[in-house]
């Protein structure tokens, strides 16, 4: 639960063991090798931190309640491998509110399908200190789900700038890192 929000979130799903074999299946098939073992935790972090293709057989599911409009915009932003549904403000669709005057902390509820290259990708981009502290809330809080669900995404759903090495890719950062010399 985000506190500063009221917005509730929810992990409803991890890759199952079918899943994560299916996965290791397609990493070792495009070497030629078949599948002896189940992945373990050390194999699937490796595969994660080296964002392998077959990571993107790996899917996670989240619902959010109660998130700002404007949060919503900012997490929809990411859509490449990424299905958000996010609720209607359609006047056809709710009575809450006049949707031609509703505000942008307006809450609504959301759905969140992702493979794990999309929410590795989602960290770097919603937890640099360049996002918006709520944003940043969301994002850090779907991660710590799915860190204690999922033990091999250690250390890596992480701003951008850790996941390389100290050093910030955005145009204009934070200077919490340093900046990548122009070439």
């Amino acid at each position: 639960m985000v506190t500063k929000m009221m917005t509730k979130i929810e992990l409803v799903s991890v890759p199952g063991p079918e899943d994560l074999l299916w996965c290791k299946e397609c990493a070792l098939g495009t070497m030629g090798k078949n599948v002896k073992t189940p992945p373990d935790t050390a194999w699937l972090h490796e595969i994660l931190r080296a964002r392998h293709s077959p990571i993107r057989e790996l899917w996670y599911r989240f619902r959010l309640s109660g998130v700002p409009t404007w949060v919503s915009v900012h997490l929809v932003r990411h859509h490449m491998e990424f299905h958000p549904y996010v609720q209607s403000q359609r006047n056809d669709r709710q009575d809450k509110y006049d949707r031609t005057k509703a505000p942008q902390d307006a809450p609504v509820d959301m759905r969140i399908s992702m493979n794990a290259e999309m929410l590795m990708i989602l960290a770097n981009k919603r937890l640099c200190s360049k996002a918006s502290p709520e944003t940043r809330e969301v994002v850090a809080e779907m991660c710590r789900l799915v860190e204690e669900k999922c033990p091999e995404f250690h250390g890596l759903l992480v701003p951008m700038c850790e996941y390389h090495g100290g050093v910030c890719h955005e145009i204009r950062g934070c200077g919490k890192c340093p900046a990548k010399e122009d070439a």
